[in-house]
């Protein structure tokens, strides 16, 4: 057995950390950030495993942070509908990283899944430090909230307009 320095000196990085920088490469949240910055948030980013039918969080819980899904899916459901169905590579939660309202919808795993929460006070200790790129990320979560709020818009026209009108 060699000196526990240099074993631990050159040994891998966890599996995780690697395919949380390439997913967070993709992502458009990520869009236009350095894959060194990448790489120091998700240095600070803490990787949970859940079960199949494991409840993430609730409507109405407190948002600290975003989650990416590393693997699994995952339920979106709000009043027990589902809405949504989020698999490797998504985003989800985001809005907690520009406030501390509450969540809007639930999260319930639906297969297991291992994710990564990117917490609200890691992203504010990245503002402190790097205020340029962070303020890329910040621009870029605009959009993706601007984009959703669109999408939501349009199809409250599509489906709630048209039974209101019909009445």
């Amino acid at each position: 057995m060699g000196h526990p320095l240099w074993e631990n000196f050159f040994r891998h990085q966890h599996d995780w950390v690697y395919r949380c920088c390439r997913l967070c490469e993709s992502s458009p949240l990520f869009r236009g950030i350095p894959k060194r910055a990448i790489r120091w948030l998700v240095s600070r980013m803490h990787v949970r495993h859940f079960d199949a039918g494991e409840t993430v969080f609730r409507m109405g819980d407190p948002g600290a942070g975003a989650l990416l899904l590393l693997s699994g899916s995952v339920n979106i459901m709000i009043n027990g509908v589902c809405v949504a169905t989020l698999h490797e590579g998504d985003l989800f939660g985001e809005v907690a990283l520009a406030n501390d309202l509450p969540r809007t919808a639930d999260a319930v795993t639906a297969s297991p899944c291992e994710m990564v929460f990117f917490l609200r006070s890691d992203l504010q200790e990245w503002i402190d430090t790097s205020p340029r790129q962070a303020s890329t990320l910040l621009v870029n979560l605009s959009d993706i909230l601007a984009r959703r709020l669109m999408q939501a818009n349009v199809r409250y026209e599509q489906e709630v307009i048209p039974q209101e009108n019909s009445n």
